[in-house]
């Protein structure tokens, strides 16, 4: 393959994604400044599976979805799966579900106390709003659920929100709403400002006037693809290129990019700024460990030259396994999009025992460190580890963050229950499986390795299914359809719960953390100003720099971290 001729840009960005969309945004807005994203997938503006707010599963396995394999899951079974990403200019959120639920304050604030000075709740909730438009419910809507607080959201930003216009029509809301209500879970009107418990209808990133999805490249680059000085190549990037003078310096400094084009041919960009990594959590960090820097063990096992002995990075992997619950009954003639949600937390979960579950799991987190330590391979050390846990659990046991979530819906004419535990132990790794195949990541993410993260599995979906047995919605029901009412009885023990579940479980596509924002010794990628460790002129952008999960969904917080992010590139904070 041949290396051609030097291509000279100020800046350039590693991905067209929900993040790096929002950077290139940004920085193109001065004219003098050339800016070159490098993207793999195609322009999707007219693509039905993406355009549509009905069905977003409906671009799963299709040419704009990566399709990446995870291997086989010891904690599901020894079952393999596939995680789902967006290959489009737009990146994944071409293909989510669109939701646009930021969390709660805590679990923001907690970056902070994992080394990253300056970003909290607080910091970033000016971004949050920044970034927004948000489109307020129509009378029709404000009917069948949608609600909001105004203070909570923008008005004035690129990125569009709202209700579409297919909201659920009919009687599901109130019914929903007044059997989670008997349950203890009051309405939110508005899940956006920090505090998610209780159930809600949520917005969505859609254009609802031109009932619309509002994806990365939707609100951020087509109408702007016209600037002089804002490029989208067609390519992968496969490594940071250094400036050999530099190897040997406290800090390297890159000299740009090397990347290949459809054709397969290598062509070296250079970067006279900086090069922003914003390839998402999978494949950022590959990116990284074809540029030399990662664990130097496992480069080594590559051949690979270590540049910067960073072993965060591809580590501290976290995804929430999902499942979920179908009961068949009376829908009626109810159609239309069911965006509802219900967020519980500890107490929610555990009730009386969760005191008591608390002082164990404190006494169990160095077991936990060291379990976790061993399935990684021993990359990042099990002392690291349990100062995150520790931290993890404070926010879990003291600050009450939620720790479940449930939508409630209806689906091919049955009542579902989706579920997941929000914040897991368990962690795992993203690495190169050789060289060459970049596009072939080995994605482990350890779901349910750890027994804690069965139990609040557990606990939420026991919460789920407690709804089905709840006036009013219990009278429209007729039949447990899936699992049955013999695998997973309204008394279902733990073991019956533990086969349902490890049979079941499957990726919730919200994986970060694999270059994360915290001190370089628990494992760090990158510091406060997002830029790699070890590093003049190196960045990271997107979900990989997230360091725990956080409750609703990751959208919304990328938005808000890219629009701070862009003001620290440009020197403005």
């Amino acid at each position: 393959m041949a290396n051609c001729s030097l291509e000279t840009y100020d800046y350039i960005i590693a991905g067209a994604g929900t993040s790096g969309l929002v950077i290139a945004n940004h920085l193109s807005t001065d004219p003098s400044t050339i800016v070159a994203i490098i993207e793999t997938g195609e322009n999707v503006r007219n693509n039905p599976n993406v355009t549509s707010p009905l069905d977003y599963l409906a671009a799963f396995n299709t040419s704009i979805d990566w399709q990446y394999d995870i291997p086989a899951q010891p904690g599901a079974g020894g079952r393999e799966m596939m995680y789902h990403a967006g290959k489009a200019i737009g990146g994944t959120s071409t293909i989510n579900g669109m939701t646009y639920i930021r969390g709660d304050k805590p679990e923001i604030d907690v970056w902070e106390a994992l080394g990253s000075e300056g970003w909290n709740w607080e910091n970033l909730w000016p971004y949050y709003k920044k970034v927004e438009d948000l489109t307020p419910p129509t009378e029709e809507q404000v009917a069948v659920g949608a609600s909001y607080v105004s203070e909570f959201h923008g008005r004035d930003g690129l990125l569009k929100t709202g209700f579409p216009y297919e909201l659920m029509n009919g009687s599901f809301h109130e019914t929903a709403r007044q059997s989670w209500e008997s349950l203890g879970y009051p309405l939110n009107p508005d899940m956006n400002g920090g505090d998610v418990r209780g159930f809600s209808v949520w917005p969505m990133t859609v254009d609802r006037d031109a009932d619309v999805r509002e994806d990365a490249a939707r609100a951020f680059y087509y109408p702007f693809e016209e600037r002089p000085n804002l490029k989208i190549i067609k390519g992968a990037v496969k490594r940071v290129i250094w400036k050999e003078s530099t190897k040997k310096c406290r800090d390297v400094v890159a000299q740009g990019v090397e990347y290949l084009t459809q054709d397969g041919e290598v062509v070296s960009a250079v970067a006279k700024r900086e090069v922003i990594l914003s390839a998402g959590a999978v494949r950022t960090p590959l990116i990284l460990e074809l540029s030399g820097v990662g664990s130097q063990r496992l480069l080594a096992k590559y051949g690979i030259e270590t540049v910067i002995d960073l072993p965060g990075v591809g580590e501290n992997l976290q995804d929430q396994p999902l499942a979920f619950l179908s009961y068949s009954g009376d829908t009626g003639s109810t159609s239309g999009i069911a965006p509802f949600a219900t967020f519980i937390n500890g107490y929610d979960m555990f009730g009386n025992e969760t005191a008591a579950i608390a002082k164990s799991t404190k006494a169990s987190l160095a077991s936990w460190a060291a379990e976790v330590f061993a399935a990684n391979d021993g990359i990042i050390s099990a002392e690291a580890l349990e100062k995150v846990f520790n931290i993890q659990h404070d926010l879990i046991f003291n600050k009450n963050v939620t720790i479940g979530e449930i939508l409630t819906t209806l689906s091919a004419g049955h009542y579902v229950g989706v579920f997941w535990p929000l914040l897991p132990f368990s962690r795992g790794s993203v690495h190169l499986k050789s060289t060459d195949a970049i596009d072939d990541p080995v994605i482990d993410p350890n779901y349910l390795l750890l027994d804690f993260d069965l139990a609040m599995a557990t606990g939420t979906g026991r919460v789920a299914q407690s709804l089905f047995n709840q006036e009013p919605i219990s009278e429209r029901i007729t039949g447990n359809v899936l699992p049955g009412e013999e695998a997973l009885p309204r008394n279902a023990t733990d073991s019956q719960w533990k086969d349902f579940l490890v049979g079941q479980i499957s990726p919730n596509h919200h994986a970060l953390g694999t270059a994360s924002m915290m001190l370089r010794e628990l494992g760090g990628v990158v510091d406060s100003k997002l830029k790699v460790y070890g590093t003049k002129n190196v960045r990271v952008v997107d979900a990989s720099v997230i360091p725990l999960q956080i409750s609703g969904h990751l959208t919304s917080t990328l938005y808000a971290v890219a629009e701070r992010a862009s003001e620290i590139i440009m020197g403005s904070s």
